[in-house]
């Protein structure tokens, strides 16, 4: 499709239904904002105040924005290789539903200009108000009203259908399904308001230009992580965002009040005034991603008879009462005794079961003796992971190395968080156990092999007092096999298969 040589591309009926739905958008503006050294306060016309955005009318003229049509390319087309990217990245966010990430990627859906200016308070280590920062707030609510404009020419012209209307996935806001389905999503617009903000108050705030400049990028990756957006969508939406920052510095009533807001700026930092949001929380959803992982963590382990199950839980009460923070042996933290720990292909799962079952097959691991003879811990920072070791018998050790062989096939280097087992309250994993994982074999296989089942969590001083006592040895057998995913603290989280074993 050859793109227009025209300025800009009349906004149609569609555009009109979308203002209707209270999202941005917009038609002409007037051009009866004289040019001045800088904003009168309060003497700017809301944009749309229908839509209470509170946005106000932008400082560019239409024909001064930037044309999306000619600037970006047309998107992907169905077959294509950029297209089968951008299904695959559609897919990959799916799992992050259910998790803090995605609770924020709905949450920056909102574009009302308070709530957007709070969505970056974290990375400001700053709440920004119209009282404490009159300038800079209204330079954000004239910047947004351009901004948001600025795709609207490539919108209207592809008419690109969004991801939720062609894959059938979850998406984050459902009750806008029938409006947004009558708003084009090429390029993302949402993206371009994001990115611009993060461009202008890194140039406010430039040493805190990384924190912002990240907030902008997962702003725009939020509508993908929604569904509501292709990633080509997000990549052409900051390029348009950017476009757009460009020509308001060609402004001089935006330059006059950027310089404003810089004086507001140094006001703001020497209050001190706090962020708006909760960095904490937002941190930890932010490291997320905007992909859920196609690698999984998983433990090959032993299921470990009554006797071994009633010792376990009997520690485990011990540890608690040292460490309540720690880990109760529970549905998602079964006593477990490890034969490997690795990341394997998400799709290759079945494989990876398969190739266990041959090996469980030939082996009568309900007739194994196993005798625990001590305690051990892992040490992580103050604490540490602790558990009772089992002698490593030939037939186990052997066992372990078949079961590696079988699964050798399917592992990949490493993961993150998204392959393990996560909660809303808890959703980074370690890096301790990261590296755990990535190394099990060769430093915990074969002669380095510590088959053990872990009791919980402890501080180090108190894991000492513990290990300095006599131990009482006992003799157990495993009572089946299992594949599991890991959790924290390398729990046995969420068991994904029972193997097939001699009888």
């Amino acid at each position: 499709m050859k793109p227009p040589c025209h300025r800009r591309i009349v906004l149609d009926a569609a555009l009109a239904g979308l203002l209707a739905a209270g999202l941005f958008a917009g038609g002409a503006l007037s051009k009866d904002v004289a040019l001045q050294p800088r904003t009168e306060l309060g003497a700017v016309p809301e944009f749309h105040p229908e839509l209470g955005l509170g946005a106000l009318k932008g400082y560019l003229d239409p024909k001064a924005l930037p044309n999306s049509v000619a600037l970006i390319p047309p998107p992907p087309v169905l077959g294509s290789a950029a297209f089968a990217h951008d299904e695959e990245v559609a897919r990959a966010t799916f799992g992050l539903r259910d998790t803090p990430r995605f609770k924020l990627a709905v949450s920056d859906f909102d574009l009302k200009l308070s709530k957007l200016t709070d969505d970056f308070s974290c990375a400001l280590d700053a709440q920004i108000t119209e009282a404490n920062a009159p300038y800079l707030s209204t330079l954000l609510r004239r910047s947004f009203s351009d901004l948001a404009l600025s795709s609207y020419a490539a919108k209207n012209y592809y008419r690109r259908k969004r991801p939720f209307q062609q894959n059938q996935g979850p998406m984050g806001v459902p009750e806008y399904r029938a409006r947004l389905e009558k708003d084009p999503s090429y390029p993302s617009g949402h993206t371009a308001v994001g990115w611009g903000f993060a461009l202008i108050l890194s140039e406010l705030w430039p040493d805190r230009a990384d924190q912002l400049l990240a907030r902008g990028r997962a702003f725009g990756e939020s509508r993908m992580v929604v569904n509501h957006h292709w990633y080509s969508d997000v990549v052409w939406g900051r390029v348009v965002g950017a476009a757009t920052v460009a020509q308001l510095h060609a402004d001089p009533t935006f330059r006059a009040d950027m310089d404003a807001a810089r004086d507001e700026v140094a006001a703001v930092r020497a209050k001190g005034v706090p962020p708006a949001a909760d960095c904490e929380a937002e941190a930890k959803a932010l490291a997320l991603g905007y992909q859920a992982s196609d690698v999984i963590a998983i433990d090959v382990l032993l299921e470990p008879d009554a006797t071994m199950v009633q010792r376990a839980e009997a520690d485990n009460a011990r540890l608690l009462g040292l460490f309540p923070k720690g880990f109760a042996l529970d549905a998602t933290h079964r006593p477990h005794i490890t034969l490997i720990q690795r990341f394997v292909r998400a799709d290759d799962l079945d494989k990876v079961y398969a190739a266990l079952d041959l090996v469980l097959s030939g082996v009568d691991v309900g007739a194994m003796k196993l005798e625990a003879f001590k305690y051990y811990y892992i040490p992580t920072k103050d604490a540490g992971i602790a558990g009772i070791v089992a002698k490593p018998t030939p037939e186990l050790v052997k066992l372990q190395a078949d079961v590696i062989a079988a699964v050798d096939p399917f592992t990949v280097e490493s993961g993150n968080s998204a392959a393990f087992v996560t909660t809303a309250d808890d959703p980074l994993i370690d890096s301790s156990l990261v590296e755990y994982v990535s190394t099990f074999v060769p430093k915990a296989s074969g002669d380095n092999f510590n088959p053990h089942v872990t009791t919980g969590v402890a501080l180090q001083g108190d894991l000492d007092r513990m290990l300095a006592e006599p131990f009482e040895a006992f003799t157990f057998s495993p009572a089946g096999a299992a594949v599991y995913q890991l959790g924290q603290f390398g729990t046995a989280a969420k068991k994904l298969k029972e193997l097939d074993r001699k009888k």
